[in-house]
């Protein structure tokens, strides 16, 4: 399989043998996203059926609209998987993926956390915030 295998690697036994040598011959990082390129659709086709799916607002006003197409001068629409807290207390990271809009360092935004009521009038489940320069 043309892998060459130093003697650390090869005192290894049973299962970190194997992950060394897997991780070696096909790197997992790599593997994904080839397979992403190759077997998923790209966000502008995908958005078009999946907006329905993901928004919960009518599917005919601005924010839907901007997301269907990929706009990224539409309001910033934004799912945040990962919070990651910084070196700063109170700071985080956000990984994510933008549906549409642009997120740049002063802008406002609004979080709405899991189990948010848009007819809740003081909601705890939304926090208003900018985002950090």
């Amino acid at each position: 399989i043309g892998l060459t295998l130093n003697s650390t690697v090869m005192e290894k036994e049973g299962k970190d043998f194997m992950r060394t040598v897997m991780k070696k011959w096909v790197p997992a990082a790599d593997s994904m996203l080839d397979m992403i390129i190759h077997h998923l659709p790209s966000p502008v086709t995908a958005q078009k059926y999946r907006t329905e799916v993901l928004y919960e607002g009518p599917l005919d006003d601005e924010a839907a609209i901007a997301m269907k197409n990929c706009d990224p001068n539409g309001p910033l629409m934004m799912y945040v998987s990962k919070m990651v807290p910084a070196q700063d207390k109170g700071r985080f990271y956000a990984f994510g993926r933008v549906f549409s809009g642009t997120v740049s360092s002063g802008l406002d935004i609004r979080i709405l956390c899991p189990g948010y009521n848009p007819e809740k009038i003081k909601d705890p489940k939304l926090h208003k915030t900018s985002v950090p320069r």
